[in-house]
């Protein structure tokens, strides 16, 4: 620790790694107290540029050990104090004969000069002696520096139990550099320092860098180097040894440990392991002092968890009384979550064993429980003192995670080698058309594989739609009893049949074997929208610009109604629960299927014209005419990420997640191309022409993560896959 004062401020602070920390106190003189005379002797070639040029640093020693310094003051060789005991009697005169280097004691509007580095958590404060320590008001406002409205009702009062702690309203500080923006070393009395660049030289000649208040040294940078190479080495030998004993190599992990002297875990800690998965409860309570816990929270927490433990599995064992005494004495002092705590006691009253086990969710003893426990344990504990189960297979999972999502063409499932990193050829991904279906007299509005990947459905401007074959590559059947436009298609769950939705306000739903129309749907008094499958195969939802939404069974009962949007587009997730639904009006709304009531509505800010759900139906993929594709997470009911570059401003374009594991977004465009973006990334990593007109909707395969399909206004589908997938006259490669 050190301290400095001047004239009206005293600063205090210490020294950790080089980086001198300040704070501020009211004084009149100047001392400079460091803990070890290293560090004093590093910070010597301070003195000349911190002191006025008439007066020379005093370096008193005043223990019985020390010596006498060149001013005959004697020496403590633990505490080392630079002391200005009369630098001038004002401090307009103190003003008049400093150099420029002088401290300032200035804290307000006014920059601080200063030839130190100052933290943000620089405070100033009082003394208790205020008469002594702070100058006249006419002294104060001569001094270099000093701004009128330093006086201490500018200052907040902070509580403090020892001393009277006052925060400035505002702290600036400079740092002071030269032009070379380095720190220029004088030469000062006893010869420290000089140096042409800067660099003082120590007794024993190291060299020190010295840069805007710091101090680096060598041999410190050496000391925590080789510090860090030995945790290093001390956790990658406990990360082996843990995994060999995974492994079963128990006697090459010994054989480790003992080598290394390096052991996985103190004997303390294999006690408590040990006791968990035995159940010895008083003796792992006994142990929690060694585990470093927060015992303000955490030990409330591990206590809890462990006398639930106990209390089951002395209900398991037919010990209602002893189960009952730890309920009452053990877990209810603990006044730990409460809702469990209230259903403990009702797990007494259950007929037998199994019923034990169902209500209270839990496998008893025997199972899986205690291993479950420890591992809920191991969250409270300190990794340092308790290695989590399986780190180095962790660890490499996340490396090879992360060049996972590091490559931008990802798309294979085949295994990650630790041998070498992994980068994914630009060849494998589907970047070349390989067919292209052309039996649609106009454009093409949406397209859709099945949800077996072996057939594809479109819908057209030119009133039908179609279903193709990707075995065959050929037309299956020609969907056409509607009379205007079809602008949206369906699979059903088992792809057995397909729904379409009309301008002529109706949906059809088709027989996908045969091509024939099975019924009708006539309640909708404007265009049909959209239409989605509940997962059972055995009822739909449709939307319309008629401002309501409609649940059908197969035989066209109408089973719920929703009213007052405009709907756009809509989809379901797969647990048949929720409905999410976009409208002109930039709103998103979202539904609950079970209680058919409105949960949510989200704002965008421009006009949404298609919606996509991930297959995890945790995140929704929203194409906006302002030239944007928005990610929003659907459960927490915010935006994730945006993608950039596609064209969209006058039609419907449809965009969808593709690829394993849906790492790529890729979308339609008005101005004829593909865009192909990272998911995670958001980086557009490709862009597809082969189109003639605006792309209006993509489609990848849900079975082959090399394909994926495109419809477009040039009355086209082009399936899209890899070079390898085409043969040499330009058709695809059936698997």
């Amino acid at each position: 620790m050190f301290v400095i004062k001047n004239y009206g401020y005293t600063y205090n602070g210490d020294v950790n790694m080089g980086v001198v920390n300040l704070s501020a106190q009211k004084c009149r003189t100047l001392n400079l107290v460091f803990s070890n005379s290293a560090l004093a002797n590093k910070l010597q070639f301070w003195h000349a540029e911190c002191v006025p040029e008439r007066d020379s640093p005093i370096l008193e020693r005043d223990s019985p050990l020390g010596r006498t310094s060149s001013r005959g003051n004697s020496v403590n060789s633990d505490t080392h104090s630079l002391s200005y005991p009369h630098l001038l009697d004002s401090a307009s005169a103190a003003v008049s004969q400093a150099s420029p280097h002088i401290l300032i004691g200035s804290f307000d509007e006014d920059q601080t000069s200063l030839p130190f580095h100052f933290s943000s958590s620089s405070l100033l404060t009082s003394p208790s002696n205020s008469s002594s320590s702070f100058p006249t008001d006419e002294s104060r406002t001569q001094a270099r520096g000093y701004h009128p409205r330093d006086e201490t009702d500018d200052y907040i009062q902070v509580s403090d139990s020892e001393t009277d702690l006052r925060s400035p309203k505002r702290l600036r500080t400079q740092e002071i550099l030269d032009k070379d923006s380095k720190m220029r070393i004088n030469q000062s009395e006893n010869g420290v320092g000089g140096n042409a660049n800067g660099v003082p030289h120590t007794n024993n000649g190291d060299c020190e860098d010295v840069s805007n208040g710091q101090i680096l040294n060598n041999n410190d940078n050496n000391n925590n180097n080789n510090k860090t190479q030995r945790t290093r080495k001390q956790e990658l030998v406990r990360l082996m040894v843990q995994a060999l004993q995974n492994m079963g190599y128990s006697q090459s992990a010994a054989l480790l440990e003992s080598e290394s002297g390096f052991p996985l875990e103190s004997q303390a800690v294999a006690q408590f392991r040990e006791g968990v998965l035995k159940g010895d409860w008083d003796l792992i309570e006994s142990l929690l002092p060694t585990l470093e816990l927060d015992h303000t929270k955490d030990t409330v927490v591990v206590k809890f968890l462990i006398r639930q433990q106990k209390y089951l599995e002395l209900l398991e064992a037919e010990h209602k009384m002893k189960a009952l005494i730890v309920l009452q004495r053990e877990l209810t002092p603990l006044n730990y979550n409460l809702e469990r705590l209230h259903a403990l006691p009702s797990f007494a009253m259950c007929s037998n064993t199994d019923d034990l086990k169902r209500r209270a969710d839990w496998d008893g003893a025997n199972g899986a429980s205690r291993q479950k426990l420890l591992l809920e344990l191991q969250k409270y504990i300190s990794p340092a003192i308790m290695v989590p189960e399986h780190r180095l297979e962790t660890l490499l999972e996340q490396a090879t995670g992360f060049q996972r999502k590091s490559c931008l063409y990802h798309n294979t499932n085949e295994y990650i080698s630790l041998y070498s990193d992994h980068i994914c050829d630009r060849s494998q991904f589907p970047l070349v058309t390989t067919h292209i279906f052309n039996r649609h007299t106009d454009e093409v509005w949406h397209v859709v594989f099945s949800n077996n990947g072996k057939f594809l459905a479109s819908a057209s401007k030119d009133k039908t739609a179609i279903i193709w074959s990707l075995e065959s590559l050929d037309l299956l059947h020609i969907l056409s009893d509607h009379e205007d436009f079809v602008s949206y298609v369906s699979w059903s769950p088992d792809d057995s049949m397909l729904l379409t939705c009309g301008q002529d306000n109706e949906l059809k739903l088709w027989n996908t074997q045969t091509g024939i129309c099975v019924n009708s749907f006539k309640k909708h008094t404007e265009p049909v929208s959209a239409c989605a499958w509940l997962p059972d195969g055995k009822s739909f939802i449709s939307g319309s610009s008629d401002k309501t939404a409609y649940l059908w069974s197969l035989d066209g009962t109408v089973i719920s109604k929703w009213s007052g949007a405009r709907i756009m587009d809509l989809a379901i997730n797969k647990e048949g629960t929720k409905m999410v639904a976009i409208c002109p009006d930039k709103k998103i709304h979202i539904y609950d299927l079970l209680t058919k009531l409105e949960e949510a509505t989200l704002e965008e800010n421009a006009r949404i014209t298609s919606i996509c759900l991930s297959n995890d139906c945790k995140f929704a993929l929203m194409n906006l005419e302002s030239r944007e594709i928005h990610l929003w997470d659907i459960d927490e009911r915010r935006l994730v990420r945006k993608y950039h570059g596609q064209k969209q401003g006058k039609y419907v374009i449809r965009s969808c997640f593709g690829g394993i594991d849906q790492g790529f977004i890729v979308s339609g465009s008005e101005d004829s191309n593909i865009y192909v973006w990272d998911r995670d990334h958001a980086t557009l990593i490709e862009v597809l022409s082969g189109h003639k007109g605006t792309v209006n909707s993509v489609n990848w395969s849900p079975v082959n993560p090399r394909i994926f399909a495109s419809a477009g206004d040039d009355h086209t589908i082009r399936i899209w896959g890899t070079t390898s997938a085409a043969d040499h006259k330009g058709k695809m490669k059936t698997p």
